[in-house]
């Protein structure tokens, strides 16, 4: 019985240092921000645009799962209804600080549609999410 009562305490002791660490750690301001979300189709041709659009539309519905205003802003269309380029303002409490850490080179292994002979193919796509400037008077 004294050993289950140490190791739940043990347990709790590992999640106090976790809030403890997180609460010592600086606050960015821009965390409560809206943001700007770009999706752009890297090396892979054809795959990567069906990708992109593939990451696109997660990123879109994540955004309306947790209650936020998603608006397409821009994109620009493939020929096999992919994107080379996507982008996108999400507004919402703390969006910027939740997708801040999305930003960076997504890569995908894949047999893509666009393949005949079953070949896996390597593709990859930028994704930068940005915090919502503000106002210029």
């Amino acid at each position: 019985m004294a050993r289950q009562e140490l190791d739940e305490a043990n347990e709790a002791v590992k999640e106090l240092q976790c809030l403890l660490i997180k609460s010592l750690l600086p606050k960015d301001d821009a965390d409560e921000r809206d943001c700007i979300l770009e999706v752009r189709a890297g090396t892979g041709g054809e795959e990567a645009s069906l990708f992109a659009m593939d990451l696109f539309k997660m990123y879109e519905r994540y955004s309306l799962k947790k209650g936020w205003k998603f608006e397409v802003v821009d994109i620009m269309e493939s020929d096999l209804k992919g994107c080379k380029e996507a982008s996108g303002a999400i507004s919402g409490p703390g969006a910027y600080g939740i997708l801040k850490f999305e930003s960076g080179i997504h890569r995908v292994q894949r047999v893509p549609v666009t393949e005949k002979s079953g070949r896996v193919h390597t593709s990859a796509v930028s994704v930068a999410i940005l915090p919502q400037a503000d106002e210029v008077l």
